[in-house]
């Protein structure tokens, strides 16, 4: 009984703890299935995650907040999507300084705003559903009906991706530009226009990632406080080789190591827990270099494009 209660209680933390990374991933996934790298997406989520807590204070709403982050992350990203997609600069280059953009941009706002009273905020964050009441099963209920509305959001984004690239134009076009950009544009399509376009949803998708860290997971914003997620998101892309739902399930499976290694520092306080606190940041280098060998990336994927029509 108590090992079923460990494991799920693992689980449904594991979940809660991947949602951010998740959402980022999925519009990492549409990003690079373009051609674009948003190595930016750090700063992205850090961004959204101040503005959801600073319009929810405002409004009394998170999802007045929610929908405040994603709109800067639409801002952040086309921010990368004019140096990027339009003026060709550097991918990389410009991802990072997205990055210190999104770091300074936070925390100077935060100081400006949130900070000035000097006590904490009171954050009217998401709370947890319980769906048809069924939160109290054993074991499958807190991990399957007791979560978030944005965990479930994400699910059916990732599914809904994951549809729209195998199965409609859309979806081809957009793995065009990132495979074939030439081929696409001597069919008649708009690579820069499509690849702008998912560049900006992409940024929209990690605003929405810091915006649960800030008001579903800590209810309130601290500097820095995303802590590497952003790249752990792009490392679930490049493991799940871009394919969204997989993404998803990677982003689970560095969920459930954090929230286990929460755990293992109250079962072992003898350990230093920097050594805990890293352990998910080595399984995902590990990870990437393990299954970045073989993996067939989009063959345009940070490559600039230059339309050859007249």
């Amino acid at each position: 009984m108590d090992e079923a209660l460990f494991l799920s209680g693992l689980l449904a933390a594991g979940i809660r703890l991947a949602a951010p990374i998740a959402l980022a991933a999925i519009g990492e996934t549409i990003s690079q299935r373009a051609g674009v790298i948003n190595v930016g997406i750090e700063g992205i989520m850090l961004v959204g995650a101040f503005v959801a807590v600073l319009v929810t204070v405002m409004a009394g709403n998170p999802w007045a907040g929610l929908a405040a982050a994603i709109l800067a992350g639409a801002a952040m990203g086309a921010i990368h999507a004019v140096f990027t997609v339009r003026l060709k600069a550097e991918q990389i280059v410009s991802g990072i300084a997205l990055l210190f953009l999104g770091l300074g941009l936070s925390g100077y706002g935060f100081r400006l705003t949130l900070a000035q009273g000097g006590s904490a905020v009171q954050v009217p964050g998401f709370r947890e559903l319980d769906l048809f009441a069924l939160s109290d099963l054993p074991f499958i209920g807190p991990v399957v009906f007791g979560q978030h509305a944005l965990v479930y959001i994400a699910l059916f984004c990732a599914a809904g991706l994951a549809w729209m690239l195998a199965s409609t134009r859309l979806g081809l076009m957009i793995k065009a530009a990132g495979d074939y950009p030439q081929a696409l544009d001597a069919a008649g399509g708009d690579v820069d226009r499509l690849r702008f376009v998912c560049v900006v949803v992409s940024g929209a998708f990690a605003a929405a990632g810091g915006a649960f860290l800030s008001t579903a997971q800590l209810w309130g914003f601290v500097e820095n406080m995303t802590a590497g997620r952003g790249f752990l998101a792009i490392s679930c892309v490049v493991f799940a080789r871009w394919n969204p739902l997989a993404a998803v399930a990677v982003a689970l499976g560095f969920g459930i190591a954090d929230a286990l290694q929460i755990r293992m520092q109250t079962s072992y306080p003898g350990v230093p827990y920097q050594f805990f606190v890293i352990a998910p940041y080595v399984v995902a280098i590990v990870s990437l270099a393990v299954a970045s060998k073989g993996s067939r990336m989009p063959a345009a994927l940070g490559t600039p494009f230059v339309s050859q029509r007249q």
